[in-house]
């Protein structure tokens, strides 16, 4: 920030905002006097000043100068002047889309290049007519080309695999029609000759300051942010050298598109609430019995249940043309016989990466069992209990694709408690190196906390725009690793949020450059095999629950044995020692038991051995390969008719944003956000609430993955740059839920399919989002305000005819 003031300020945004004072000049008018002015995104101030002392000090008005930022407000009170401080009222916290004033409160609003970043166009241009009085004017700078963001830009890539995110938004309007479109929507275009005008300059920045802009450019990239200083030295003498051959003058050119809006009389007018969505085909689908659903054979109902039951089936057929893999018979009889309280509740369980259903088959086998096996705890030398373990290590052992010559199985809680297992027992030590996938688990980001107590360094694999990992960034990492040290690399299979699946071939590269690796396989192996044999993993953490559903609480380490002889114990328990010294003992001494057996914690959960062995008995049974196949072919329809939904009014944009790669890629995972008809986010978390009124179960937010997360939705000027961490406005969970999740600024919604998933599932979500098109996602909230309250049965339950959303419309306006 103290950079983009001193070099910046004076020699990029200084002419501009000379321009933006000359053009409000030109266009003041004796009838209509100005009395307050407004600037919003004000930055450090250079606008800010211009706007005092040509404007407003002449004009006496009244200047208001506000920025989302603190640090952009307490730098600027540093910079403009006493007088200025004096008489001009700054406010930080301010966002565009919702500022803090009254109706009619301004009569020119002023904003220099800070309309790339807000990402709801539509809401700015709407608060900008909320605030203006009739007549109020909009004067507006944004970027058309910057040569030297431009090749800061190309060079980034170039070097790191990624462009800055920070750049990508500032470049972002170099095609102006998202903020002028916009405008045009809101009316604030009418009676204004030229919206957009090129108005270009050049300023000259020397070796010294190039090179500065540079390291706060290339600072906020996590790979060279995370280099030793000589590295990033030698990057910026690469880039540099780069740009001197590409501009030898040192004189950059710049092109600026200066924005025009009016507001008049007509567009204050007060518009009509869109209308409310229409989940009427949603709520007469969800209410037919499967039998019905199924059924080709005529017979009357109310019209509403006709047409559902006619597209459901169309779409099916459709569906099942397109994917003839998928083996319809055998879906509907394991739903029928495994999963129907799910048709009886009238359930669509969608988030099978957070766990799957348990079959109702291994729910009564184990039952059965427990009722007639007697089993004791294994230290007292059960051998029932010796048996069921030893048959449920078996299963491991087979399902996984490895021997026990060499790896050894700890049970755990979870893949979380295995992973845990390996960071507190790990020799990391200073010179060890910890290389973290940003597209980790949370829990298996929680392992820097036990290598930083070490001395150990953290650092971080940066993601691509399509959030896989970037093999150059990592390649480069691997080949820095000290052999004289144990490093560790932590990576998923497959990822928790998107589905992307990492190429294993890490594993081999890893161990080659001498670290151990930890492949976190919980959301891999629900659908996919993995041979540890083949890939020879040295730690695999899984929770079995998540490949079939029971019992909870159960998971476990796949641990290779030459590594596990490097772990050490950060303390023992019942079960995990034979024998330990004390004040009565003439030595000091602690004796191990062998194998995973020392890392145990007391007793193991031994009443689920015996629905272990079954669960992975059922999965055998049923196919990985074909829950796999039906799997998959769900998710992909389901993505592929999301991204066909477009509105047909207002923005006309698209309905549904996904995230992370091609189909092909990725799991039975999609990962999206649902946009209304002015492309303003619906929250993931109102969808949330929306599909829970339907029976519709899904994940939403950050799922225990904020890397990934964050890279791909949050919209600040990018996931690198969090205006909000660096002020700490974040201080509790409850906070970062209200002002971040709950808003939509940051995360998603994630549908994920597996066992037990059929076609209804799918397109019961389908029909929750077609629901959404051509509203406004204000009017979402209206929707799940008036079914908290009164009404709510017939509003989730019964289809919103016109009548009911009119008499809703009334009720909100009373």
């Amino acid at each position: 920030m103290e950079f983009y003031e001193r070099v910046l300020g004076p020699k990029l945004f200084k002419p501009y905002g000379e321009l933006l004072v000359r053009e409000i000049r030109k266009d003041l008018r004796p009838e209509a006097p100005v009395t307050n002015i407004l600037e919003v995104a004000c930055g450090t101030g250079r606008i800010t000043t211009y706007l005092y002392e040509d404007l407003a000090k002449p004009l006496k008005a009244q200047l208001v100068a506000t920025d989302l930022s603190k640090i952009a407000i307490d730098l600027c009170r540093t910079v403009v002047g006493d007088e200025i401080n004096r008489n001009v009222t700054f406010l930080a916290d301010v966002d565009m889309a919702d500022m803090p004033f009254g109706n009619d409160s301004f009569d020119i609003i002023v904003c220099g290049f800070g309309l790339m970043f807000p990402p709801d166009k539509t809401r700015v241009a709407r608060e900008f007519k909320r605030v203006l009085r009739p007549g109020g004017k909009i004067y507006g700078t944004v970027f058309h080309y910057n040569e030297l963001f431009g090749l800061a830009r190309e060079q980034s890539q170039k070097h790191f695999g990624t462009p800055s995110a920070i750049l990508d938004r500032a470049l972002s309007l170099s095609d102006h029609t998202a903020i002028t479109s916009a405008f045009s929507l809101e009316g604030l275009c009418r009676g204004v000759s030229e919206v957009a005008t090129s108005c270009p300059l050049s300023f000259f920045l020397d070796e010294h300051d190039a090179r500065e802009f540079l390291f706060n450019t290339c600072i906020l990239l996590e790979e060279f942010n995370q280099c030793d200083t000589l590295t990033r030295e030698a990057y910026l003498d690469t880039i540099l050298g780069e740009l001197r051959s590409r501009v030898p003058t040192q004189h950059y050119a710049v092109k600026a598109w200066l924005l025009r809006g009016l507001v008049d009389e007509a567009c204050k007018e007060t518009v009509a609430p869109g209308a409310l969505p229409d989940f009427g085909e949603l709520s007469a689908f969800r209410g037919m019995a499967p039998e019905l659903v199924e059924s080709q054979s005529e017979r009357l109902m109310p019209r509403s249940e006709a047409n559902a039951l006619r597209n459901y089936q169309a779409m099916k057929s459709a569906f099942l043309a397109e994917h003839p893999e998928y083996p319809e018979g055998e879906v509907e009889a394991l739903r029928r016989d495994e999963f129907s309280r799910l048709d009886a509740q009238g359930e669509a369980y969608l988030d099978h990466v957070g766990g799957a259903q348990a079959p109702e088959s291994l729910i009564e086998h184990d039952h059965q069992t427990l009722k007639r096996t007697i089993l004791g705890n294994p230290h007292t030398g059960s051998k029932a209990t010796e048996a069921a373990y030893e048959k449920a290590r078996s299963e491991i052992y087979r399902f996984f694709r490895c021997s026990p010559d060499d790896y050894e199985i700890v049970f755990t809680p979870n893949a979380s408690g295995a992973i845990r297992m390996v960071a507190e027992s790990f020799p990391f030590e200073s010179g060890s190196d910890v290389l973290l996938v940003k597209d980790n688990h949370t829990s298996v980001h929680g392992i820097r906390e036990f290598a930083k107590s070490k001395g150990a360094t953290v650092k971080y694999v940066p993601l691509t725009q399509d959030l896989r990992i970037i093999e150059s960034s990592l390649q480069r990492s691997l080949e820095k690793l000290d052999d004289r040290h144990a490093h560790l690399f932590a990576f998923p299979a497959q990822s928790n949020a998107t589905g992307v699946k990492h190429d294993l071939k890490w594993i081999q590269l890893a161990q080659e450059r001498g670290a151990m690796v930890l492949c976190d396989a919980a959301a891999f192996v629900p659908l996919s095999p993995l041979d540890i044999g083949a890939h020879q993993p040295d730690f695999v953490p899984v929770s079995l629950y998540k490949i079939f559903g029971y019992p909870t609480g159960v998971g476990c380490l796949i641990a290779k044995k030459s590594s596990l002889l490097r772990l050490t114990p950060p303390s023992f328990a019942g079960g995990s020692v034979c024998y330990y010294s004390g004040p009565w003992s003439p030595t000091d001494r602690l004796l191990h038991h062998e194998h995973g057996r020392q890392f145990e914690v007391g007793t193991p959960n031994y009443a689920s051995f015996h629905a272990i062995s079954y669960g992975f008995e059922f999965i055998s049974k049923v196919g990985l390969d074909n829950i796999r196949l039906r799997a998959n072919a769900l998710a992909r329809w389901l993505e592929t008719q999301l991204l066909r939904l477009q509105h047909d009014i207002k923005a006309k944009g698209p309905l549904c944003r996904v995230y992370g790669p091609s189909q092909e890629e990725k799991g039975a995972t999609v990962m999206l956000n649902l946009f209304d008809c002015y492309n303003a986010v619906f929250s993931h978390a109102l969808v949330k609430r929306a599909a829970e009124s339907f029976g519709i179960t899904v994940r939403n937010g950050c799922f225990c993955n904020l890397g990934a997360v964050q890279h791909a939705t949050y919209t600040t000027a990018g996931a690198e740059h969090c205006e909000l961490d660096k002020t700490e406005k974040v201080l509790d969970c409850k906070t970062f839920d209200d002002e971040i999740l709950s808003k939509g600024l940051c995360g998603a919604v994630r549908v994920s399919f597996g066992l037990g998933s059929n076609f209804r599932d799918a397109y019961r979500f389908y029909l929750l989002a077609k629901s959404l098109l051509n509203t406004e996602a204000s009017r979402l909230q209206d929707h799940l305000t008036a079914a908290d309250g009164d009404g709510a049965q017939s509003l989730a339950l019964e289809p919103v005819g016109q009548g009911l959303a009119d008499a809703v419309a009334a009720r909100i306006s009373d």
